[in-house]
């Protein structure tokens, strides 16, 4: 028998008014935190307040749902996302979660054997701080297993390829370090297989895998059908281009959508700052246009590379302890691919315009950059009302937080990386600089409005997918700030569960300008809430990561029901 015995699904297709009653209503309303029940009408919600008040001013066709003492929340909003991408990264079998050498040779053995001989095998996100050896394979482990068959390991800038490829492509001892990247030999001056970098040359092999449209869309479709069995009833896509756009649109079109969906516009950062303000004038639209289900977010680029790679921009050189990226350069600070004059041409483009901006930032360095060509762009016109943002944001220190809080800039931040990549990356930055490592705390006692995401990208399992975007395990990070090790980093900078769970609803919805609509469960909002199998206030601290929706409903119908 199911939870509710088919009723809400019923209830949800009659499109009426429906009382869901006998709960615990986490509303998120400041002026009623906690009610009974909750009056459902069409897509929006009605009266929220005490059960038998509901109950007894029904009208005579009202459905009335008895959750049982379910504790509700409202629909749960991942601020980041790529659900396209992670739909199509297991469209060829289920990509096994890898956390040592021997699980990617077992893969790559497994994908020599099923796949065609002319075809590359390819193994996407392999991170070395997530590898229990906390190094990459060599190209000689790779050789063991790959058989007579081209082989790489890959995560968008560190790749490690068999003897086989290096050979088609030519690479050897003698061949000139690229000037974007490093081709790294061992003591003897032997080729390891790890090139970081290279995109001329490795960038065709990442997209070798070509999709049609009926595939993507599939994908889409997918992943927000796998969305809704967290209870996430809104997104960000934070990377799309006018393709992906028209794929949105055409889904949109055809009523298929269960999730609502901020599509963010990606651009490149090069180029001529008056070409990036031409190419902005001439956008068709700005943020904010379309309607509930779909619509524009803001305009962004990617200002840096990333803490998982080494090539994340720091204030200072990253220093000895590199050795888990595969490199030695006491003197790096990291990757800057948008020039400074670009970044402002960008800001100041976005808030004449009406545009909200945005920009991947994930060292200290590239976040005070970014808030540098903020502050240049708010002197001609000031960009609070726009929400700008910073996307990632992993280290923002006290002055960083101060800067933010001053311009009204917000931040889109992924709480996965601490918590799964925490215990490598601490010897690399160092108690200082790991001070700093997402300190929400800080934050939030600022006054800065901060929402939750994830960051998918890979698998549709929210627990071990890259990155993982189950909402409550995410929330658990940051409440007990625990990570994958068992240990703790910097308590002091833990926040509460309501705290939490704000990430993930209210701070979304205003993310995307969106507050009068969602976020809470409020008699005039939208209708998206999640129906829980344990009280989210209440359960044991380590329980909360456990939690799982048993109801999610959108727009006031029934998008999952567990079995």
């Amino acid at each position: 028998m199911r939870l509710l015995a088919g009723i809400a699904l019923a209830a949800a297709a009659a499109f009426g008014e429906t009382i869901y009653f006998n709960a615990k209503v986490v509303t998120l309303d400041p002026a009623r935190p906690i009610a009974e029940a909750f009056v459902v009408d069409g897509n929006r919600f009605g009266a929220v307040g005490a059960a038998r008040a509901l109950l007894q001013s029904a009208s005579p066709g009202a459905v009335k749902v008895d959750l049982r003492r379910r504790t509700v929340v409202p629909g749960l909003n991942d601020s980041h996302t790529h659900p396209v991408g992670a739909g199509l990264a297991e469209a060829d079998g289920e990509v096994p979660v890898m956390g040592s050498i021997a699980d990617v040779k077992a893969y790559v053995k497994k994908l020599a054997a099923s796949t065609p001989p002319a075809k590359l095998i390819f193994v996407p996100k392999v991170y070395s701080t997530r590898l229990a050896e906390r190094r990459y394979p060599t190209r000689r482990e790779l050789d063991e297993v790959s058989g007579d068959r081209e082989a790489m390991t890959d995560n968008s800038y560190a790749s490690v390829l068999n003897s086989k490829l290096l050979a088609r492509l030519n690479i050897t001892r003698d061949t000139p370090p690229p000037a974007n990247g490093k081709i790294i030999k061992d003591a003897g001056g032997e080729l390891t297989g790890l090139i970081l970098g290279y995109q001329q040359v490795l960038g065709p092999l990442r997209a070798s895998r070509q999709f049609a449209e009926e595939e993507r869309m599939k994908a889409l479709v997918q992943m927000q059908k796998a969305y809704n069995r967290v209870g996430i009833t809104s997104t960000s896509d934070r990377g799309q281009s006018p393709e992906g756009f028209r794929l949105y649109e055409k889904l949109r079109r055809q009523g298929g959508m269960t999730v609502r969906t901020s599509v963010t516009y990606l651009i490149a950062g090069t180029g001529k700052p008056e070409d990036l303000t031409r190419q902005i004038e001439a956008f068709p639209f700005t943020t904010g246009y379309g309607d509930d289900w779909l619509r524009v977010g803001p305009v962004k680029t990617v200002l840096d590379g990333g803490i998982l790679i080494g090539t994340a921009y720091l204030r200072e050189p990253y220093g000895a302890n590199t050795q888990v990226y595969g490199y030695t350069d006491p003197d790096y600070r990291g990757v800057r691919n948008v020039p400074r004059e670009n970044l402002v041409a960008m800001a100041r483009a976005a808030a004449r315009l009406g545009w909200q901006m945005t920009a991947h930032a994930t060292g200290g360095g590239a976040i005070d950059a970014l808030l540098e060509a903020y502050e240049e762009a708010d002197r001609e016109k000031p960009i609070r009302d726009r929400r700008f943002t910073v996307t990632h944001g992993n280290f923002p220190d006290a002055a960083a937080i101060a800067k933010a809080k001053q311009l009204g800039v917000l931040f889109d931040v992924q709480p996965q990386w601490f918590h799964f990549d925490g215990p490598a990356l601490a010897p690399v930055f160092g108690p200082a600089r790991s001070r700093w490592f997402l300190p929400l705390r800080s934050m939030l006692d600022a006054g800065l409005v901060v929402a939750g995401g994830s960051d998918h990208m890979i698998k549709y399992d929210p627990r071990l997918a890259i990155n993982a975007y189950h909402p409550f395990q995410a929330m658990w990070m940051t409440v007990t700030r625990k990570m994958a090790d068992g240990s703790v980093m910097n308590p002091s900078e833990r926040i509460t569960r309501e705290e939490a769970l704000k990430l993930w609803t209210v701070n979304g919805a205003y993310l995307t300008f969106e507050e009068k609509d969602k976020g809470s469960i409020q008699k005039g909002k939208l209708a998206d809430f999640a129906v829980l199998n344990k009280d989210y206030l209440t359960v044991p601290e380590d329980e909360i990561r456990a939690i799982e929706p048993v109801l999610t409903v959108v727009d006031g119908r029934a998008v999952y029901e567990a079995k």
